[in-house]
């Protein structure tokens, strides 16, 4: 007899299902027993099993849900609106979920929390505004910041509940004003474009789109800055060239070198060994460079954190020759014995190709100096 796998697969993967949803709501788990009843009855539709835990697996949800409901709003939590508007959603993501089943009506009576979700969502967006109002008042930076927030959280429950008005108040109150100054301690610097660094560093951190932040210049403000950083060259070096040479002798052995004719008259290829002294030259500059970055505070000027970066940058250039027959040479040692000896780059090449890295590891460590103003 020929045996219908498919159906057989078919028919435990019903039971499973209608099982897992009995499981789910005999733990408690009245939401998601509601979900797989749901999910069972839109693959086969009239199924009993499923239909009997739909119904008393919505009762026993929404009886959960309410009771949370009822509980908090008897507290004197001010943000206890947001707990009764995510219990009410609770409800309402059940309803949308059982009238994908078409024949719903015939099983459960739903409970439609429209305008208590109306009614919540005012009273939490409400509540975050007046805590908003009161943290700004207190005129403390972070709090202004901490009031932003709050007045988003008033925004994602009722639109424009909190005016744009007051949302740019509550920015610029809990934003920090960061100057930057350089510096050089040594005035051999001058040799050197420290400018350029300092420039870079500068335009990668004002670059920074941190929403409590604002990177301003010397003198643009009116008032004292909130904080200053300091940012100076502690050391720059350009090493002399170090030359090097190695030589060796090499030779081949079996290399044809012509021909010649035995006693008899017969002319033979001779082969022999030959050699070379082969020449590797090495030219390297080494140098090196360290940036100090800290931040003050702009009205007491303590230091609030510091940090050294050094860098180093190595030039090397490598060429050789040969003297006597190229044939002792490899293909290698040949194409490298042409080479020509290099000129050795600017003081500023290398000052420059020692000081990239410091630009792109201070901006790194000041953007999360202040990532906490995002």
């Amino acid at each position: 007899m020929k045996i219908n796998y498919t159906l057989i697969l078919i028919s435990c993967l019903t039971l499973a299902a209608c099982n897992s949803g009995q499981k789910r709501m005999e733990q408690g788990d009245y939401d998601t027993a509601v979900y797989q009843a749901v999910k069972r009855l839109q693959q086969k539709p009239q199924n009993e099993k499923a239909e009997k835990v739909l119904r008393q697996a919505y009762t026993l949800a929404v009886n959960e849900h309410t009771n949370v409901i009822v509980y908090q709003d008897k507290t004197n939590n001010p943000f206890k609106y947001d707990v009764m508007v995510s219990e009410y959603e609770k409800i309402a993501m059940l309803n949308n979920a059982i009238r994908r089943y078409p024949m719903y009506k015939d099983l459960v009576e739903l409970t439609d929390v429209t305008d208590e979700l109306i009614m919540v969502r005012d009273g939490a967006a409400s509540a975050h505004r007046k805590e908003g109002v009161r943290l700004l008042n207190s005129g403390n930076k972070q709090r202004a910041r901490e009031a932003f927030i709050q007045f988003i959280k008033a925004n994602e429950y009722v639109a424009r509940t909190v005016t744009e008005e007051e949302l740019d108040n509550a920015q610029n109150a809990g934003t920090v004003n960061v100057i930057i100054q350089f510096a050089n301690s040594r005035n051999f610097f001058r040799d050197y474009n420290s400018d350029a660094v300092f420039g870079a560093v500068r335009n990668n951190f004002k670059g920074t789109r941190y929403r409590f932040m604002r990177v301003v210049e010397p003198g643009e403000l009116s008032f004292p800055a909130d904080e200053i950083v300091q940012i100076e060259m502690e050391d720059a070096h350009i090493g002399g060239v170090d030359f090097t040479k190695n030589s060796f002798e090499l030779k081949k052995e079996k290399v044809y070198v012509g021909e010649a004719k035995t006693d008899s008259g017969e002319v033979v290829k001779v082969y022999g060994t030959v050699t070379a002294n082969y020449i590797e030259y090495t030219k390297t500059i080494n140098s090196s460079a360290q940036l100090m970055i800290q931040r003050l505070d702009g009205v007491t000027c303590a230091v609030i954190n510091r940090q050294v970066f050094p860098s180093s940058f190595c030039w090397t250039e490598m060429w050789g020759t040969f003297r006597g027959d190229e044939r002792a040479l490899t293909p290698a040692q040949l194409d490298f014995a042409k080479r020509s000896e290099p000129n050795p780059p600017g003081n500023e090449w290398l000052f420059s190709q020692t000081t990239a890295p410091l630009v792109a590891r201070s901006g790194d460590y000041l953007r999360n100096e202040y990532s906490y103003l995002r």
